[in-house]
């Protein structure tokens, strides 16, 4: 029922003595209290509807042409991909961002959107690290301007994702003799350091941002012991303890203490492990895991007490 028949339905009762003005003001009271919790009702049921409604399209294209798709020219493979990048994006617009729940939902659809476009790209059977990477520059600009528009926890990772595929194979494309893990490596530290800065200044999202950030450099110390750079993984596992510990002092964000302590865990252990011993390695690298945890977090209470003293 809307608030205008609501309002008539009411006038009409008090008008004819049925209800006096007291009745109509409680009952308008009692409206107003159960119209969100009803709106929000429908508004999750139209979120589930659109993600098994996007599900359901994604399932009949690939029973459609999954069987065909080798036969089909690539000119007519590029073509449905864009096609679908295009429905999607409109479909994005159209719906908006009023709402939470419709952000999320667009959200989505813009990723899927970039990833449509992205593999549409790459239905020209291109082959190189130029064509490459160009593909996946192209998902990473429409991921990045479909999170500018709306930013959501899906356009967030899905960013993270393109940039570690489109600056590998940047990387790749530049230093042609240097393959491997060190490239990994090397995108993996820039990314995770990209952002935890860009999470310190409210770009992204404290908590996912901080835990994304965390993620790539660890993982990017470990691309760098892998390819048998110990000192790289040393040296940037003590720079993602100092740092992680003197955000989370001022912010204390759980990813960052997380992190500080994987990084000091893994790292003490491995620098032990490859000189002393594997067993003493890990004792001390939970040790000073330990050491660090319960000094930042001494740290932290202590700074949050002189606040709230100041």
């Amino acid at each position: 029922m809307d608030d205008g028949r609501l309002e008539q339905a009411l006038a009409n009762l008090v008008s004819r003595g049925e209800l006096n003005q007291e009745d109509a003001h409680k009952v308008r009271a009692e409206f107003d209290k159960s119209a969100p919790l009803e709106e929000s009702k429908s508004k999750v049921i139209s979120e589930i509807g659109g993600y098994l409604g996007g599900l359901f399209i994604f399932i009949a294209l690939l029973i459609l042409i999954g069987g065909r798709w080798h036969h089909i020219s690539r000119y007519l493979q590029f073509s449905l991909f864009l096609t679908v990048a295009l429905l999607l994006a409109a479909v994005s617009f159209t719906i908006g961002k009023s709402t939470p729940a419709r952000g999320r939902v667009v959200g989505l659809l813009g990723v899927a959107s970039a990833c449509s476009t992205t593999a549409g790209i790459f239905s020209w059977r291109i082959s190189g690290d130029g064509p490459i990477f160009f593909a996946l520059f192209v998902g990473w600009l429409l991921t990045l301007g479909s999170y500018i528009w709306n930013r959501t926890a899906v356009g967030e990772i899905a960013l993270a994702g393109f940039s570690l595929a489109a600056g590998s194979a940047g990387t790749f494309l530049a230093f042609h003799h240097f393959r491997g893990m060190h490239e990994l490596a090397l995108v993996s530290v820039i990314i995770g350091s990209l952002w935890l800065l860009l999470s310190a200044l409210a770009f992204f999202s404290k908590l996912l941002g901080s835990a994304i950030a965390m993620v790539f450099l660890f993982l990017g110390g470990q691309f760098f012991f892998s390819a048998n750079s110990h000192l790289f993984t040393y040296l940037i596992c003590l720079l993602t303890v100092v740092v992680a510990a003197w955000m989370y002092a001022r912010s204390p964000e759980w990813p960052l203490l997380v992190g500080a302590i994987a990084s000091i865990t893994v790292g003490m252990g491995e620098l032990v492990g490859a000189t002393l011993g594997g067993s003493l390695g890990a004792t001390l690298g939970l040790l000073t895991s330990g050491v660090i945890f319960v000094g930042a977090s001494a740290y932290s209470f202590k700074r949050s007490k002189w606040s709230r003293s100041d």
